[in-house]
């Protein structure tokens, strides 16, 4: 279901045009160092694409719809260790697309959505937890989804609670739909989160203290509030909090949020991000052009990378093609510039850990570098 387009008054669209026009101005190419390498790291290759990523215990978990990983066979799911060599002993294999990966605070525990019907040698409809180190699917662990679609799309993890968004209309044999939270221990439905969006979730942050939940996808209502293609919810019950971000940039392809909670980030289908601080406006503090959508956005304290399938930012006119880095602050490019190549569809997932960024997507390399599906880009020293 598609979200509706959100109206918005005079005030508040005279207030985009002069963000607009400042930004061409901001978002000349910066002139700020580079905090990562633009050369990837040397790491084993991804037969296939990369959708979804986290990091946990030294090892970078990998999902997407590949064959194998460093000349092993890999089934839509992988570990890549520090040293940049496949996790020869994690193998839990999916018969399906792996769209998205999380893994438990303690590192336990992996878990994974997308659309198959096996993981981890076991029968698990879209949604899987693994054992960390060797894959196998917890025994008493099942969550399985249903629906036309009962895609999982996005996981995020905070304390014992997972929240799972994507397309289904039932989950655990209940028939909540789209985004819900589980037991991380058990699988089971908290019931006492009902956000009930009314369209398709395609990402979930969790704020830094687990109060807020952040949702972005085609739905129009969210929490029980109007909220177009964006928008948060109490943590607690689902409902929707005060913010009600304006724009009118279609559908949320990817959402992203500061280290602190404080900036929140969103990409529409239009090829537009926004950003915004909830705590103080509605509106957005900048937004931006690129000549494809976002796809992946990461955030630290002073950086933000996105990642898409876009070769250039469209406000500024400035080439990126596929990533790029940006200040979180006022939305101006950042000189560095990997030069990703291959593919069409780009940067799908974008995880930073310490000193590292992490990159899956359908890329064949960087500049002259060849670097499939995935890449790890290291502080520059």
């Amino acid at each position: 279901m598609s979200a509706a387009p959100h109206r918005v008054g005079l005030a508040g669209s005279l207030f985009r045009a002069l963000v607009a026009a400042l930004a061409l101005v901001l978002l000349a190419p910066g002139t700020a160092a580079a905090t990562v390498s633009v050369t990837p790291d040397a790491t084993d290759k991804v037969a296939g694409g990369v959708y979804g990523m986290a990091h946990s215990g030294g090892r970078t978990f990998i999902g997407g719809e590949f064959t194998g990983v460093g000349g092993k066979p890999r089934s839509h799911v992988a570990a890549i260790k520090a040293d940049g060599k496949v996790d020869e002993l994690f193998d839990p294999g999916a018969n399906g697309r792996v769209l998205a990966v999380a893994a438990s605070e303690d590192g336990s525990v992996i878990f994974l959505g997308g659309r198959f019907t096996q993981a981890g040698g076991a029968p698990r409809a879209q949604l899987a937890a693994v054992d960390a180190v060797t894959g196998e699917a917890l025994a008493n662990w099942r969550a399985d989804t249903t629906g036309t679609y009962p895609d999982v799309a996005s996981l995020a993890v905070k304390g014992n609670r997972l929240y799972v968004g994507g397309r289904f209309t039932g989950i655990d044999g209940t028939t909540r739909k789209r985004l819900v939270a589980l037991d991380t221990a058990t699988g089971d439905v908290v019931p006492t989160f009902r956000p009930a969006p009314n369209g398709n979730v395609r990402e979930v942050v969790v704020s830094p203290d687990g109060s807020t939940v952040y949702a972005g996808g085609a739905f129009s209502i969210l929490g029980g509030q109007a909220r177009a293609a964006a928008g948060s919810v109490d943590a607690a019950t689902g409902t929707a909090t005060a913010f009600a971000p304006s724009g009118d940039g279609g559908n949320a392809v990817t959402i992203g949020l500061s280290p602190d909670g404080r900036r929140f980030f969103y990409g529409t289908e239009n090829n537009t991000l926004f950003a915004y601080d909830p705590a103080v406006s509605n509106d957005p503090v900048w937004s931006i052009k690129t000549s494809g959508n976002t796809q992946a956005i990461a955030v630290s304290d002073d950086e933000m990378w996105i990642g898409g399938h876009f070769s250039q930012i469209v406000t500024g006119k400035i080439p990126r093609p596929f990533i790029a880095s940006l200040d979180p602050v006022d939305g101006s490019v950042n000189d560095w510039n990997p030069d990703c190549v291959g593919g069409k569809s780009g940067v799908w997932a974008l995880v930073l850990e310490g000193t590292h960024l992490h990159a899956g997507g359908l890329f064949t390399g960087f500049g002259t570098v060849k670097q499939r599906g995935y890449a790890r880009f290291s502080e520059v020293v």
